[in-house]
């Protein structure tokens, strides 16, 4: 029964979910706004993040309820979407889920090409060049055989990288803990232009509205274990990431966050810059080791996510030969990409924002909209304004950043 399953299992579904590599662009993009801005702004995601996943709940909780709807607590997103808005918004938001997934990958094969790099130069070998795009390969190909071999096998594997994270990121914290100074957050320089430019990178952070037909078939007697789930897990990853910000800036300062950015923007220059502020040998490791777990732990859920949707999709079976079909078409066009342009992280992370925008903030918006329409929602105007304006705000900034009207820090 789904009111016996704690509640810590969805608390925790969404905090991992959330939390991951992508928690390294935070520092990299918040470097111009600096701290207090940027915790300002991580706040203000956050906030809007749970209220946009709350409003997709109440939407996926009425038609569960009403009489008249086909759908059920199993039912998936893709189906919330063609009931309320059309086959038409439904084959629009796959779209948009596969290039936030894709985009994602990208992301994850370019940081942990760039931080097996920096773990080999520990080992006195080079990769620099052309010859660092065949780390992107060779990463690509060892998840790919992961997802290959199947779910269980996934699970297993990301259960011991997720644990594997998680002590390392403790240790890891601990440990540059001493190298933080306070005098680094007070900078005299200009901060507020840059602004704008953290949250199209911070709503990826906490894009867990996805998740919620996965909590409520979880949840199917206990609704308001969807709810506090949704506030408990995205709050354990708001001050994950607040601390991860105090201590990457309080060390690294802004200053340093210039050669970091100008290197790249990549796992392995921040690591670097981290190192550079005088963290021990013991330091380094739990640091290095924390960026493989947490690449690994997130390249592993998207990719298999988006191999359960190309299966479904392309109606492929479980059989060996079926699922690499899909493997394969899920992994080609992310690795191609990493290979020939190895140093997108933060940039595609910003990126998969303009789509998290508009699946996850404008599209339940509309669903509420004609729920509240055909009388199956009440209450839900000042959340369905909200999530809808917080989108056009992301997509606008989004585009904004892609045409250079935003100020970027460190390239100029």
């Amino acid at each position: 029964m789904g009111a016996n399953k704690p509640l810590w299992h969805g608390v925790l579904l969404v905090a991992g979910g959330a939390i991951g590599a992508g928690m390294f662009a935070l520092p990299m993009v918040s470097a111009g706004a600096w701290l207090l801005w940027s915790s300002l702004a991580l706040l203000s995601v956050w906030a809007l993040t749970y209220l946009a996943s709350s409003l997709l709940a109440k939407v996926n909780l009425a038609l569960v309820a009403s009489e008249t709807s086909a759908i059920d607590s199993t039912s998936s997103f893709d189906s919330l979407v063609s009931h309320t808005a059309g086959k038409k918004w439904a084959w629009l938001n796959n779209i948009s889920i596969v290039f936030i997934m894709m985009i994602l990958m990208y992301a994850y094969i370019t940081a942990g090409a760039s931080i097996i790099g920096y773990t080999l130069q520990l080992f006195a070998i080079e990769f620099g060049g052309q010859n660092k795009s065949w780390l992107s390969l060779l990463f690509s190909s060892f998840i790919a055989f992961i997802v290959w071999l199947g779910t269980s096998r996934v699970s297993q594997v990301s259960l011991v990288f997720l644990i594997a994270m998680t002590v390392s990121f403790v240790l890891a914290v601990l440990g540059i803990l001493p190298a933080v100074d306070s005098a680094l957050f007070n900078v005299p320089d200009v901060t507020l232009p840059y602004i704008p430019g953290v949250f199209p990178v911070f709503v990826t952070a906490f894009a867990c509205a996805g998740l919620v037909p996965t909590l409520v078939r979880h949840y199917p007697n206990a609704q308001t274990h969807v709810f506090k789930s949704l506030l408990g897990g995205t709050l354990l990853a708001l001050v994950v990431y607040l601390i991860w910000l105090v201590v990457t800036l309080g060390s690294i300062g802004r200053e340093g966050f210039v050669s970091v950015i100008q290197s790249g923007s990549n796992i392995a220059e921040l690591v670097n810059g981290l190192v550079s502020v005088g963290v021990n040998a013991s330091v380094q490791r739990w640091l290095t080791l924390f960026s493989h777990f947490a690449i690994m732990t997130s390249f592993l859920s998207v990719s298999l996510g988006l191999v359960h949707f190309m299966q479904d999709r392309l109606k492929l079976d479980d059989s060996k030969r079926q699922k690499l079909i899909a493997v394969l078409f899920c992994f080609v066009l992310p690795t191609l990409g990493s290979f020939f342009f190895p140093y997108g992280f933060v940039t595609a992370i910003g990126f998969a924002g303009l789509f998290v925008a508009f699946s996850f903030f404008i599209l339940p918006g509309l669903m509420g909209l004609a729920l509240v329409r055909d009388g199956l929602l009440d209450n839900a105007m000042a959340l369905i304004v909200i999530s809808i304006t917080f989108g056009l705000l992301i997509l606008g900034l989004k585009v904004s950043s892609m045409l250079g009207w935003l100020p970027k820090f460190g390239l100029s």
